[in-house]
């Protein structure tokens, strides 16, 4: 009776070691295959790599035997067996063992001894590098791509590095190198200090301090700043802070109320539109509170219409809005239908000097529409540079009204002055010395 047993081993040779063990000597290889291992599914991969299956009592017919068999005799039905490894015919037409194909008989004895010495360290680069036929046919090319793409990419930075130093002058690298410092954008800086190099003398420039100084000028005359919000008594004012979410709207009312009503004096009173964020108009009563200033909420124009003729016998109103995305035109739209009804006189767009130079110019853009007359930069504690300052006033049209540095009520805000901006932009005074 034939006796079938399948074994996995880590290599071929300890599963004949266990055929023989277990089976005997007399034992018939009937298959083998490597056990595939999983790809992604690491922890299930195991050390079993080879899988044998042999048998006792098994009629084994050999290849010289098959070959004498007349081709015109109809064979039995036989059933292939392939699964990947050696690949046998079992005959199915026998009641008793079946007959399958003999491996030879050194399957069964030890491998011999591999003849060529195992690869060293010093021979595996030149293995490696040498690539057979098709492989090395296709390698090639994508290659040589790879290499032209790096030799581009580096002939471009050594460009635009030759470029730069050529485009700055070595004398005036120094203050450069300073509006950098500064987050003064690349170009622009190059600009002025280039500008520099061609309207001032060799000997200025020679004078560490006085070339500073005119740099200072240069920056300053980029600034454009409108002063502070001027009142005349007797003559209503009214004034409107916009901007996008976020910026410190609230609070800004709230110091410039503080300042005009404790400081100046003024008969003031308040209105809010952000009726959005109910802590919002709670922040403005509580401050309207402890000021001792009138407060309108107001939720539609014509509501704005009824508080301003409430607010008239005042010298100054101050309005607070609801923060707008700059991409909302519907909502711009709508808040400029309140500052129609209540007639502003100016309308001051707040912009937090932590965005981008681009995202300010959008915004500013943006809430043109709403008639924008001058522009109050917020949270000058949290940008990465006063160099911000230069690039919002090339980007921005509208001037510069005032400055917020933290957020202290009613302390941390100032007029927009050209020359602390300037000041500010290289570095020569601090954002606290005001």
């Amino acid at each position: 009776m034939a006796d079938v047993r399948t074994y996995r081993a880590e290599t071929m040779q300890q599963a004949l070691d266990v055929v023989r063990r277990e089976l005997g000597p007399d034992a018939v290889i009937l298959h083998t295959r490597e056990i595939p291992q999983p790809r992604f599914l690491k922890w299930r991969r195991t050390s079993q790599r080879v899988e044998v299956t042999a048998g006792t009592g098994v009629n084994v017919r050999t290849p010289a035997a098959r070959a004498v068999q007349p081709a015109a005799v109809a064979s039995p039905p036989k059933a292939p067996v392939d699964d990947g490894g050696v690949s046998l015919e079992i005959d199915l037409s026998r009641t008793a063992a079946p007959e399958v194909f003999a491996p030879s008989p050194e399957l069964l004895s030890p491998p011999p001894a591999p003849t060529r010495e195992p690869v060293t360290e010093r021979e595996l680069p030149s293995v490696v590098s040498q690539p057979s036929g098709s492989q090395a046919a296709d390698s090639s090319p994508i290659s040589s791509q790879l290499r032209s793409i790096e030799q581009m990419v580096k002939s471009l930075s050594q460009t635009a590095a030759a470029r730069r130093s050529d485009e700055v002058p070595s004398d005036l690298f120094h203050l450069y190198a300073e509006l950098i410092d500064g987050e003064v954008e690349d170009t622009l800086a190059q600009e002025m200090v280039c500008r520099l190099k061609a309207e001032c003398a060799d000997k200025e420039l020679q004078d560490v301090q006085l070339a500073k100084a005119r740099l200072s000028q240069m920056v300053q005359n980029e600034l454009n700043c409108s002063g502070p919000i001027r009142v005349t008594p007797g003559q209503r004012r009214t004034v409107a802070l916009v901007g996008p979410t976020g910026v410190g709207k609230t609070t800004t009312i709230a110091k410039l109320a503080a300042n005009f009503r404790l400081r100046d004096g003024i008969r003031m009173g308040l209105v809010t539109v952000d009726t959005y964020r109910i802590a919002a108009v709670e922040q403005l009563r509580t401050y309207a509170e402890i000021i001792d200033l009138p407060m309108k909420v107001v939720t539609s124009p014509l509501e704005m219409r009824r508080a301003m003729d409430e607010l008239s016998g005042l010298d100054l109103v101050l309005i607070d809005t609801a923060g707008r995305s700059p991409r909302d035109e519907p909502k711009i739209q709508e808040l400029q239908n309140f500052l129609l009804e209540a007639k502003v006189d100016e309308v001051h767009l707040v912009m937090s000097l932590v965005a981008s130079a681009r995202s300010l110019e959008t915004t500013a853009r943006q809430f043109a529409v709403a008639g924008t007359t001058s522009v109050i930069l917020t949270k000058l504690d949290e940008a990465a540079g006063m160099g911000a300052l230069l690039s919002a006033a090339r980007k921005i049209e509208a001037p510069v009204s005032y400055l917020t540095t933290g957020q202290d009520v009613p302390d941390d805000i100032e007029t927009a002055e050209a020359e602390r901006m300037a000041r500010l932009v290289l570095g020569s005074e601090s954002l606290f010395d005001h």
